[in-house]
């Protein structure tokens, strides 16, 4: 392996534990001392130095240790995780950045090196304005459920059919929706005047809006809104999704060759055109033989 890596890869990832490739001759420093072209990617779960640098970890665990799933869900009631994997892809996706900035540098220098993140980074990484926020005053946020500290409202209201995303981010679109909902008086009331007045006050306009969107149904909200220029939609559930006319018409989900399996394509397309599955994933080992017999 040591060979086939020295004599054929520009990159090298690994997501093993810290010091684990060591034990095969694999240690990330030793193939860049030999081979200063090679780029190595260190994923790693809670980082390469520090006391936690030798545990595993996993998506929910990071989601719980970063601090972000402290903050998901509705206050007083239990923490909850985002059920997507998003530490899990956002780490590999921080890895190719970096794995493409040090391929940019070699360009320019001709070396390599030694790209590392890891799970715990990722996690931190997303909270971008909650964590600089109580650097900043020391206060520990609110849990908001589908709302936000800092915008009101900017958050899910049920209808009498289901629940819609209504986002009027600034003074303006707050203006609009309370016209929009024929309660024009709610945008001149000095506790709703402004955002920063309706963040103080977010627990008098929130039923207030509530009681007059449950009224009636998502489709009549949505006429009314989108007539208005107020961002908004409905919580559709996944089988909404798949018959969704904009998935559609985006072609993401694709059929993996050779199945009836359906999964989600690559979010890219280049020149309009999405990349399409060429063929399943490989069985684990299937194509050693192929790989193996180019190394001289």
């Amino acid at each position: 392996m040591r060979r086939l890596i020295l004599e054929r890869a520009d990159v090298m990832i690994h997501n093993l534990k810290y010091g684990a490739l060591d034990k095969y001759g694999l240690g990330l420093e030793s193939l860049v001392a030999e081979k200063p072209s090679l780029v190595c990617c260190n994923l790693a779960a809670f980082g390469n130095v520090g006391p936690m640098r030798d545990r595993p970890g996993y998506d929910p665990m990071m989601q719980a240790y970063s601090g972000l799933m402290s903050l998901l869900g509705e206050d007083g009631r239990p923490p909850v995780r985002v059920t997507a994997s998003i530490i899990d892809m956002g780490a590999a996706m921080w890895s190719v950045i970096g794995i493409l900035a040090a391929l940019q540098e070699r360009q320019r220098t001709g070396k390599g090196g030694i790209v590392g993140t890891s799970l715990l980074e990722t996690g931190l990484a997303w909270l971008t304005i909650m964590l600089p926020s109580f650097i900043a005053n020391g206060e520990l946020p609110v849990r908001q459920g589908s709302g936000v500290d800092m915008i009101v409202p900017y958050q899910a209201f049920a209808a009498s059919d289901g629940y819609m995303m209504v986002a009027a981010g600034n003074d303006n679109l707050f203006r609009r929706l309370c016209a929009a909902l024929d309660r024009p008086s709610l945008a001149e009331d000095p506790r709703f005047r402004t955002n920063g007045d309706r963040v103080v006050n977010r627990a008098e306009l929130i039923p207030i809006l509530a009681a007059v969107f449950v009224g009636q149904p998502i489709a009549h909200w949505a006429a009314l809104l989108d007539a208005a220029g107020i961002p908004n939609g409905p919580i559709q559930t996944l089988d909404q999704v798949v018959a969704d006319a904009q998935t559609t018409a985006l072609g993401i989900i694709q059929r993996c060759p050779g199945s009836n399996l359906a999964l989600v394509g690559l979010p890219l397309s280049f020149d309009g055109a999405r990349p399409p599955f060429d063929k399943p994933a490989p069985a684990l080992g299937e194509d050693n033989d192929a790989v193996m017999s180019t190394v001289r």
